[in-house]
């Protein structure tokens, strides 16, 4: 497992260099600069048998870092949302947080990937997006994998929810034309 920041891609349409990291523990974070002075942060980890000490170990030196949006996901997510919340500095803005506990990690990506949009008062300073896997050596693969390549990730989840829309909408026609076939 590497603690090391991993370089993976600038991503053209939202304007920003896309980075991951693989670490398991929460206290492993390194020192960095992403070249940013503002970014985002996509944290997937099981935090549900952390302590309150272990999230702050983890999202203190980000804050610090400059991150000025969390989307968090994994068991216990909320939580950590929750406690990012509770750190925020700023009394003019606002770190956005978002957390993603009933959907699946390539979801949570997505939204990461094109939905995250700081605080009007970072938006010219928010050029960098960090995904952080805690724990886990798969949600870190899908992460990076993910991060190499964003519009090829983001297409390919559209493709599925659309593909799933188009199977549970013939479902329902097979279903109804059935129902109809055996009316008495």
């Amino acid at each position: 497992m590497s603690h090391e920041i991993e370089k993976c891609a600038f991503d053209e349409v939202t304007n920003r260099q896309l980075f991951a990291l693989e670490l398991s523990a929460p206290t492993e974070l390194p020192s960095f600069y992403l070249g940013s002075p503002h970014f985002g942060s996509l944290i997937a980890w099981d935090a549900s048998q952390s302590s309150v000490e272990d999230v702050s170990a983890l999202i203190g030196p980000l804050i610090k870092a400059g991150c000025v949006y969390f989307c968090c996901w994994g068991p216990d997510c909320e939580r950590v949302h929750d406690i990012i919340d509770e750190s925020d500095p700023y009394s003019e803005s606002v770190i956005m947080t978002t957390w993603h506990s009933d959907k699946p990690l390539k979801e949570a990506i997505w939204y990461f990937l094109n939905v995250t949009w700081p605080d009007k008062e970072f938006e010219e300073t928010f050029r960098a997006a960090l995904g952080i896997a805690v724990g886990s050596d798969e949600w870190a693969s899908e992460l990076r994998t993910a991060l190499l390549d964003p519009r090829a990730f983001s297409k390919m989840v559209l493709d599925k929810e659309e593909s799933a829309k188009l199977s549970t909408k013939s479902r329902s026609l097979f279903t109804k034309l059935k129902e109809w076939l055996t009316k008495p």
